[in-house]
């Protein structure tokens, strides 16, 4: 491993690409909302660390690409109805991020994620409606209630943070 600016700049990327998906799912939780603002932020942070990370034009083409090839699949998903917008936007925005060599992790690792929410939401909400709703903390309240959605941010925060090992720019770390 050498150490330089590469080095620094893929620790800092990793250190903001992970905090920003962990404040997606908390923020997905909490709120049932990803906003603009955030999804935007993870992109534009994708650009400003690209090029400190060593990336080449031809493994950023390769980024932005990915990125935009999975917020159009994304997209149609949500259009379909079986995901989010914020969700399709924040896949996109960490597609960005990944690249190439880490979207088929990002996808198991996300998929499985996802399972295992879901199963943590189906025997929250059966406990929820034979104990009764939380009275606090207000977004558990809302989280129990049969009716909610799933805040799949969770599912894709976990698996953009499992897939970075995969990354182009995660070795040079």
């Amino acid at each position: 491993m050498t150490v330089g600016p590469e080095t620094f700049a893929a620790a800092a990327g990793l250190v903001a690409f992970s905090g920003a998906m962990i404040w997606a799912g908390i923020g997905d939780v909490r709120t049932f909302l990803i906003t603009n603002k955030l999804n935007t932020l993870i992109a534009v942070g994708f650009l400003v660390f690209a090029l400190p990370m060593g990336l080449g034009v031809n493994e950023l083409a390769a980024h932005v690409g990915v990125g935009l090839v999975t917020t159009i699949i994304a997209m149609g998903m949500f259009l379909i109805g079986v995901y989010g917008g914020g969700d399709a936007k924040l896949t996109g925005a960490a597609a960005l991020w990944l690249g190439p060599a880490a979207m088929m992790p990002f996808i198991l690792y996300t998929s499985i994620a996802g399972g295992v929410l879901v199963l943590f939401l189906i025997l929250g909400r059966r406990l929820a409606k034979r104990f009764g709703l939380p009275k606090s903390p207000r977004w558990a309240r809302r989280l129990l209630r049969k009716s909610a959605a799933v805040p799949y941010g969770v599912a894709l925060g976990i698996g953009a943070i499992l897939a970075t090992p995969y990354t182009v720019w995660f070795p040079s770390f």
